[in-house]
């Protein structure tokens, strides 16, 4: 039926009456990098990554009888960044693309996106975590939120980077429940959120091929100089745990962990700074007691960071940065089948990154990073028929992640 929908939504775009050029004197002029490469680029990786780490970390345990937990609204949030752009549109606001150009860069992105989805789940067949089905990966919640927010961006970004952060922070809270509320994997949310993104650049960059500069109303000029050091963002992302933990003869899996943060930063000078962050971390867990592996649960955590960072313009579009950072993070109960398996109340933790951001308008840009965390662990193990844990255990000590993180910024 989505495919069917994109297919119609294309032919009436391109049946519409194509308006003269609309890139004249008298067009919205704002300042907007429209290349899709960017996001073509970050959807890719986002995807690849998501996917590798999921083959590395294939060994699903196996899914004890839990509650089903309800969706919360986002089987109907998950559209709201879609359908945001026309809503804004109808009502006078200017966007990038006239409404046939729209359209039709939409409909074949939701066709690639929903293909896409839609073959991965039916091939992949992965349990859910509450077990409720086998078609966990990709999220098609986080790919329809993330390809509306990046919609929004396209078409809205140039006006104000706040629709872009808006459209975003929401898709960002719906990848979040789809996780703690045991729909998902992180890297179900990661991936779809990937091709959620790719799909959106590629569908806006055949609009382009097809229409030219018909029905662009909004068209971009240079950039002044980078020099935005302060700034407020959304930071999404991978920590892939390394190593393992043992308790006595059993193992503690750590899979694939999702974080969500937002952080503000004040650039004290040209190239130093000094940033807050309040963050959420979601990993899941497996028991495996003599490769008798039996999913526990996601350890949800809450933490504070200070981070100083350093900051070097390459050009008026992209800049490199390094960052050093320490914080606390609160573990929030796992409330488990027979209390069987428990975590400290809270660990300290540091982590070292260095990322690239490019800049898409004078305010908006977006960043990728990679770093290296370590923090402190516990898990305590009691008897338990459901986890099949035969004796009492426990296990401590220091632990260390990889970071994979993609962030939308406003710039001051």
């Amino acid at each position: 039926m989505i495919l069917r929908l994109a297919i119609l939504l294309t032919m009436l775009g391109i049946l519409l009456p194509a308006a003269p050029s609309s890139v004249t004197a008298d067009s919205v002029r704002i300042c907007s990098h429209t290349s899709p490469w960017p996001g073509i680029a970050a959807g890719g990786v986002m995807t690849g990554s998501a996917a590798a780490m999921r083959l590395a970390g294939s060994r699903q345990g196996a899914i004890t009888v839990m509650e089903k937990r309800p969706d919360r609204g986002t089987d109907v949030m998950q559209y709201i960044p879609v359908a945001f752009p026309w809503i804004m549109k109808a009502v006078g606001v200017p966007t990038r693309s006239g409404w046939g150009r729209m359209a039709v860069s939409q409909a074949f992105a939701a066709g690639i996106m929903a293909g896409t989805v839609k073959g991965l789940k039916e091939g992949v067949h992965s349990i859910r975590p509450d077990g409720s089905d086998s078609h966990s990966f990709p999220s098609g919640h986080s790919a329809w939120a993330f390809m509306g927010a990046t919609m929004v961006a396209k078409e809205l970004g140039g006006q104000s980077p706040w629709y872009a952060i808006g459209a975003y922070t929401l898709a960002t809270g719906i990848a979040i429940e789809r996780v703690t509320d045991s729909h998902h994997y992180p890297t179900d949310v990661v991936a779809g959120a990937g091709i959620g993104i790719l799909a959106t650049e590629l569908g806006y960059l055949i609009g382009d091929l097809i229409y030219g500069d018909r029905q662009l109303e909004i068209k971009g000029c240079d950039l002044r100089p980078n020099n935005n050091f302060s700034y407020l963002s959304l930071e999404t992302g991978l920590s892939l745990p390394l190593g393992k933990v043992y308790a006595g003869d059993m193992e503690i899996e750590r899979m694939p962990a999702l974080s969500a943060a937002l952080r503000g930063a004040w650039g004290a000078s040209e190239h130093w700074g000094l940033s807050v962050e309040l963050g959420l971390l979601s990993m899941p867990l497996n028991v495996n007691v003599n490769e008798d592996r039996t999913y526990v649960k996601s350890l949800s955590s809450l933490g504070l960071e200070i981070i100083p960072y350093y900051y070097c313009p390459l050009s008026n579009r992209v800049s490199i940065s390094a960052e050093a950072g320490a914080g606390y993070r609160h573990n929030f109960k796992l409330n488990v089948l027979d209390d069987a398996v428990r975590t400290c109340g809270g660990t300290p933790f540091g982590h070292v990154a260095f990322g690239c951001a490019m800049r898409l308008s004078r305010r908006f840009s977006a960043k990728a990073s990679v770093g290296y965390e370590i923090s402190r662990y516990r898990f305590d193990l009691f008897p338990s028929n459901c986890f099949h844990i035969p004796a009492a255990a426990s296990a401590s000590g220091v632990s260390s992640a990889l970071l994979f993180n993609i962030s939308s910024r406003y710039e001051f």
